[in-house]
């Protein structure tokens, strides 16, 4: 006689698959607080040395390049390998990068160089860290879960940035930046632990071939599989990363040179952002219930663009718009990650979010360049009302080019013998 031990073993592989998202989100959350601590801390020193604005947009600059060079092909390189210890490497190394960068202003060295310098080398390691971190989630957390878990997972990363970013401004006054940079390499230190401890990948075992040959037996013609228009759920889901690299420039010239404040205004701030973000992400799961996914992903980014409207008005108005702005952007977020997630195949989602990294970063790189020099020329306002209009305009498009091609997508019947739809880049 034969013991049925499958419910126990279900709820065991349920209980480890919760404790690995919960590694997850923690691992996100702690190392983007401390990349959060340094850029602020780097930002800051750069524009006291160089008070422009293009002088803060090169900081940024320097940390994009290598992602966007380098992306796509450590994307295919996570396809191939070992996403755990890809993701492990590239934190041991940012650990000892990011704890250089104190060390040369303690010899003396230029602010400005080490800044540039270290922040690019971090850049690179985040060049292999995205795309591997991605598709470690899409790995080791079902679809049906996707929704839920990027929603925590885009509140850690995305509250730690920026709490992070709101108590550095007031803790680079109180005591310095060399704290913070130094904090900054024990996280990813932090975030190596938590993924080790993650475990190997579980097997899965393979479905017979008897079974699936009498599937299709008995199911009649083979069912097309579903094309997903990846590419344009891509560029959506990449606005986003655009919005985010002219924003950091932008906020911080506004408050320090034009409105000519002191850095504890970027604290209170990113601290009203990171309230408006928490409280966006965790009524994702209520709202996204009731819209759409796509529609969600649009209405997020136009609700966010709305509200970049009034924000350089005066630093009140922003103080009073920028969590609605958050709450928006949460939503519209976690909307268009989840469904660039949901599309991509598992063995391709590292090549597909390193791409969209990538491109992403070079679209903010145009912007960031574009938009500073509207600022230093015209006025930092114009600069904010450039990045509504380029935002807008890639959610209005995005949108109307999506509608019909998901809309099939969800008609179509799933691949038979597969228990999830197959996606095809398109």
């Amino acid at each position: 006689m034969s013991i049925d031990t499958s419910p126990p073993i279900a709820a065991a592989a349920a209980r480890r698959s919760r404790l690995t998202e919960r590694q997850l989100v923690a691992a996100g959350f702690i190392t983007t607080a401390g990349n959060a601590f340094q850029i602020t801390a780097a930002s800051i020193m750069v524009f006291r040395a160089e008070n422009t604005t293009l002088s803060v947009g090169w900081l940024f600059i320097a940390v994009s390049i290598p992602q966007v060079v380098l992306s796509v092909m450590f994307g295919r390189l996570a396809d191939r390998m070992d996403r755990r210890i890809l993701c492990v490497l590239a934190d041991v190394v940012s650990a000892v990068t990011a704890f250089a960068l104190p060390l040369w202003m303690w010899f003396g060295g230029p602010v400005s160089l080490g800044s540039y310098l270290a922040n690019f080398l971090l850049a690179v390691t985040a060049a292999l860290f995205m795309p591997a971190s991605n598709a470690l989630v899409k790995e080791r957390v079902v679809d049906k879960r996707l929704g839920r878990f990027n929603s925590r997972y885009e509140m850690g990363t995305n509250v730690g940035m920026l709490l992070a970013s709101s108590s550095a401004g007031f803790l680079i006054v109180g005591f310095g930046a060399t704290p913070l940079l130094v904090f900054n390499a024990f996280t990813f230190v932090g975030s190596a632990i938590l993924t080790w401890f993650i475990g190997a990948k579980p097997a899965v075992p393979q479905e017979s071939p008897v079974t699936a040959g009498d599937g299709a037996a008995t199911t009649g013609p083979a069912v097309p599989l579903r094309r997903q228009p990846i590419k344009r759920l891509a560029l959506l889901y990449t606005a986003g990363n655009a919005n985010l690299m002219v924003s950091n420039v932008i906020l911080t010239t506004i408050v320090l040179q034009h409105w000519k404040q002191s850095p504890w205004v970027i604290g209170v701030v990113d601290a009203l952002a990171g309230v408006g973000f928490i409280i966006g992400a965790a009524c994702y799961p209520w709202i996204s219930a009731r819209i759409k996914g796509l529609h969600l992903a649009v209405l997020g980014q136009l609700g966010c663009m709305t509200m970049v409207i009034f924000e350089p008005l005066h630093y009140i108005a922003l103080m009073s718009v920028i969590p609605v702005a958050a709450f928006c952007f949460a939503n519209g977020r976690i909307a268009a990650r989840t469904l660039l997630m949901q599309a991509s195949p598992v063995e391709r989602v590292g090549r597909i979010f390193g791409g969209a990294q990538a491109f992403g970063l070079a679209l903010g790189v145009a912007a960031t360049v574009v938009l500073s020099a509207v600022a230093d020329a015209i006025s930092v306002p114009w600069a904010f009302w450039g990045l509504v209009i380029l935002v807008d305009a890639i959610a209005i498009g995005t949108y109307l080019s999506l509608r019909k091609p998901l809309a099939e997508a969800e008609k179509a019947p799933a691949p038979t013998g597969s228990a999830e739809p197959v996606a095809v880049p398109a």
